[in-house]
């Protein structure tokens, strides 16, 4: 059963690095949105299931065990395993929705207008760039995705999930299908298919693809799905952002837009002039 409104919404910080600027960036965040979203900063810095969070939680081998043993033999939840370190925590906060927003996000503007959008909204799964497999391709992890006879074909999409929302019920639900024999393959995938394949509601939290709603067309962020690095847009793979919009808003040329990746003192990524 669906929760009504007013939603218990609940949020992670997802980092795997931490610095004075990482942290400002995240304090703007909670002060923001402090009274809508109680937030959690999640670390990660081993490349392991086994974040360091402010509260307890499953681990994941006991939390969805299969998912856990083919993150293991890929080498680690870098790319395309971070669901393995995400659900046990989603699942441990005692509410309805959780918000997961990697630190390399940013917002033009204040954080509460974006997440206002949503404070009704009762979306199993709100995410970006979702796609359909007709429209897509040619993305790269299709290679190493796999799912069970039982699921159509027309079901499978792909998304890109560096700030997304889930509900409780979703998150259960996916923790138990992961151990259902023949999924395989990156999150991007396996997050949309298990929530289409479930019958539950997934919108895309803005640009033009075909899960946005047509109240929020063109909303929030731009990308382009085609490209393989999502550019141009403001939510793309890379290049990189060096400053935070806090720091220097000149550098984030449209208001009110989520922005990705924004890379404070992170070298191993290429970045704008």
């Amino acid at each position: 059963m669906k929760p009504a409104p007013p939603f218990k919404v609940a949020g992670l910080f997802v980092c795997h690095v931490r610095s004075e600027r990482i942290e400002r960036h995240f304090q703007r965040l909670v002060d923001q949105t402090k009274h809508r979203i109680d937030w959690h900063f999640m670390f990660n810095p081993d490349n392991r299931a086994e974040p360091q969070v402010d509260f307890a939680y499953r681990p994941s081998e006991a939390c969805i065990p299969a998912r856990h043993r083919e993150m293991e033999a890929h080498g680690g939840v870098q790319r395309g395993y971070l669901d393995v370190a995400i659900i046990p925590c989603v699942l441990a906060l005692d509410a309805d929705f959780v918000w997961v927003v990697e630190y390399d996000v940013d917002y033009s503007g204040d954080w509460t207008q974006l997440f206002d959008q949503f404070s009704g909204n009762a979306a199993d799964l709100l995410t970006t760039t979702v796609q359909p497999l007709a429209a897509s391709r040619g993305w790269y992890y299709w290679q190493s995705a796999a799912i069970p006879a039982s699921v159509s074909p027309d079901l499978v999409h792909r998304a890109f999930h560096p700030i997304m929302r889930l509900s409780r019920h979703f998150a259960r639900t996916y923790a138990l299908v992961m151990s259902i024999s023949g999924w395989r393959g990156h999150y991007e995938f396996t997050l949309p298919t298990v929530a289409f394949a479930g019958g539950f509601t997934v919108e895309d939290i803005g640009g033009y693809g075909p899960a946005c709603p047509s109240t929020r067309l063109g909303a929030n962020y731009e990308n382009t799905p085609q490209d393989e690095c999502l550019q141009p847009g403001t939510l793309i793979w890379r290049p990189s952002w060096p400053r935070y919009f806090a720091e220097d808003p000149s550098r984030f040329g449209r208001r009110n837009m989520i922005y990705h990746p924004v890379k404070p003192d992170v070298a191993d990524w290429d970045t704008l002039p």
